[in-house]
């Protein structure tokens, strides 16, 4: 379960930035239902991002993607260059800090990098440092890979080193990360290979349909279907002279595509692919999906834009099924749609980003002011963010926009420069 990231240089975010699950102290309102203890920690079950276009809402989900690319593809050589994407291309150092819980312990990552060389990483368990380096000063390692730290290289995650050999906080570690962290992507083609077990289940399938029925979606079976896609294998051959040489062969490889059934007016099903299928629906039976097929198990879900494809209703059915129908899981999602802020939410789940005049993004939730009229929940937050109390607004200039259009156009330039 999430804590809490860090983040710092990172896209918008030049300074340190800190995104929180862990539940506000002394917040009484939707406890039972929208939160849970895990190590002593009450957390949140869901948080959710607003703020104008172009803010850097996105930018929190990015960083779990980047850590995830960064912790699961290791460099392969010195030369290589590991995986960047600082505050407006500058040459420093990022950094990120991960706390969570899995298997009952609670676990901090810490690193700080540059596309070069990791200048600083450390782990610790239960405020057990398991392992510590400051570039490749390694303060701190596991006695049983301590002599093998000649083999890890500058540019070398010792995260990922140690989990290759077997160190068990950091296989832990790295499992969480990689496993149970998940994005969902409403823009990306389904995976259907993970699908394939629980749709095997016919009682599994069964509640799925059950459920999608009863949010008024006319789906009444799904289907699992394989089918060969021919896909280029590029090997790559060395001789006895050291010439190397590449060979490209197409093979036929096993893909499984999901298949909806609807029925027309006189009751006969006929069969879409899931590509084929509107945006809400894919968004909303992937969210599904990925629940059920996750009930009991606790992992982290990332949602961007969740909403954007559906109808309120179907928003408040999926929050429900984030707070209230959930008991393992969190999601984090980005969204546009302001009357979530007065649909059972608590202000430490209501998270703003608001961006500069410098491209420079700052991250805070409602519980984050001080004063107590920004954070009394007796009142709606939606007429309180577009009053402006909130900021992370979007700023639209009118009379520009319109003199742009024609009314009068050098008054915009003009003016477009004194802001620029």
């Amino acid at each position: 379960m999430l804590i809490d990231i860090t983040i710092e240089n990172f896209r918008s975010f030049e300074n340190q930035v800190v995104f929180s699950m862990a539940a506000g102290p002394r917040l009484t309102k939707y406890k039972e239902t929208n939160t849970f203890i895990s190590k002593k920690i009450r957390l949140l079950k869901s948080a959710y991002i607003f703020g104008g276009n172009a803010n850097g809402k996105t930018n929190v989900l990015y960083a779990f993607a980047l850590l995830k690319q960064l912790v699961a593809i290791p460099t392969v050589s010195e030369v290589q260059s590991l995986m960047t994407d600082t505050f407006a291309n500058n040459e420093k150092d990022s950094s990120f800090t991960l706390r969570f819980i899995k298997d009952g312990n609670l676990y901090v990552y810490y690193l700080k990098y540059n596309k070069n060389e990791v200048t600083e990483e450390s782990l610790t368990v239960d405020s057990r440092v398991c392992f510590e380096r400051i570039k490749q000063e390694f303060k701190v390692v596991p006695k049983s890979i301590a002599k093998s730290m000649s083999q890890v290289r500058k540019n070398q995650l010792l995260l990922f080193f140690a989990q290759m050999n077997n160190v068990t906080e950091a296989k832990n570690a790295f499992s969480w990360i990689v496993s149970d962290v998940t994005i969902i992507n409403k823009n990306v083609d389904i995976n259907a290979k993970p699908f394939i077990p629980f749709f095997g289940d016919e009682t599994n399938k069964e509640k799925m349909l059950i459920f999608l029925r009863a949010a008024d979606f006319n789906i009444y079976d799904i289907e699992l279907r394989e089918r060969l896609q021919p896909q280029q294998k590029v090997t790559i051959n060395q001789d006895v002279n050291g010439e190397i040489s590449t060979s490209i062969q197409t093979v036929d490889e096993k893909v499984t595509d999901i298949y909806l059934a609807h029925k027309n007016r006189e009751g006969k099903l006929f069969w879409l692919h899931y590509k084929d299928e509107s945006a809400g629906t894919k968004l909303f039976f992937l969210i599904v999906a990925t629940i059920f097929m996750n009930q009991g198990r606790e992992a982290l879900f990332l949602i961007d834009e969740f909403d954007a494809p559906l109808h309120i209703k179907l928003t408040e059915v999926a929050l429900r099924l984030f707070n209230e129908w959930n008991s393992t899981s969190q999601f984090v999602v980005t969204t546009h749609e302001f009357s979530l802020m007065d649909l059972s939410l608590r202000p430490d789940q209501i998270w703003f980003v608001e961006k500069d005049r410098f491209g420079c993004s700052e991250l805070y939730s409602i519980f984050d002011f001080d004063s107590p009229d920004c954070r009394r929940q007796d009142y709606g937050y939606k007429k309180r963010y577009l009053q402006g109390v909130y900021g992370a607004d979007q700023i639209i200039n009118y009379p520009m926009l319109e003199d742009v259009l024609g009314v009068n156009y050098e008054c915009a330039k003009s003016e477009a420069k004194s802001n620029g």
